[in-house]
């Protein structure tokens, strides 16, 4: 029904440009001068126009631009009555209708694009195919055994000697002193004589002779 309402307005539309164009060219032609020189101007224009409404009709900025023809007309024939006194009843007429018919409506726009929201809606999506999946064995893979890469937790080496120290202190003491045992591990200096502790400063504790 759209379709077919569509064409009869667009039939409707071309029976009207047609006595319009033919009206204003018998109109202008007995003018002189700068007035015969706008409206050959204005009349091409409106040719132009004219046929690229009906190009994109089917579009939505075609009736637009039929609209804007219209309108040109009827600021045409004004402007012409204005200054020469000359009304052309008939002409501003059907020029009045095309441009009633063709103001664009809201309500029309909305269904438009509430139809192709549903349109789009309505369209099947494509499923995509199922791949078919294995039955799960119930005998379960026992994964390998993982190598454990962890660091090793750092061993301070000492080196053995008769007497130890701290490297944050200057006392050198027996290993087996009481306070030998409280240095930190990390911390031992280890010295074979007492010769070499006395070289790099540090004395001698009360646990050795």
């Amino acid at each position: 029904m759209s379709s077919t309402k569509s064409k009869a307005k667009l039939f409707f539309y071309a029976i009207l440009l047609v006595i319009l164009l033919f009206g204003f060219l018998s109109v202008f032609i007995p003018f002189s001068g700068t007035m015969f020189t706008l409206e050959l101007v204005g009349f091409v224009a409106l040719v132009v126009l004219g046929f690229a409404g009906f190009v994109g009709y089917s579009a939505q900025w075609g009736e637009r631009v039929l609209f804007c023809v219209f309108l040109l007309y009827i600021i045409n024939f004004l402007l012409i009555w204005f200054f020469t006194d000359l009304l052309y009843m008939i002409l501003l007429i059907a020029a009045l209708v095309g441009f009633l018919l063709s103001v664009p409506k809201k309500e029309t726009k909305e269904l438009e694009k509430k139809e192709k929201s549903s349109s789009q809606q309505q369209k099947p999506k494509k499923e995509l195919p199922v791949k078919e999946q294995e039955p799960h064995s119930m005998v379960f893979d026992v994964p390998p055994p993982q190598k454990i890469t962890g660091t090793p937790k750092s061993k301070t080496e000492y080196s053995p000697g008769k007497f130890v120290a701290s490297k944050n202190g200057k006392v050198y003491h027996v290993p087996k002193c009481e306070w030998a045992k409280r240095i930190a591990k990390g911390s031992y200096v280890w010295f074979t004589k007492k010769e070499d502790a006395w070289e790099k400063g540090y004395r001698a504790h009360s646990c050795i002779e």
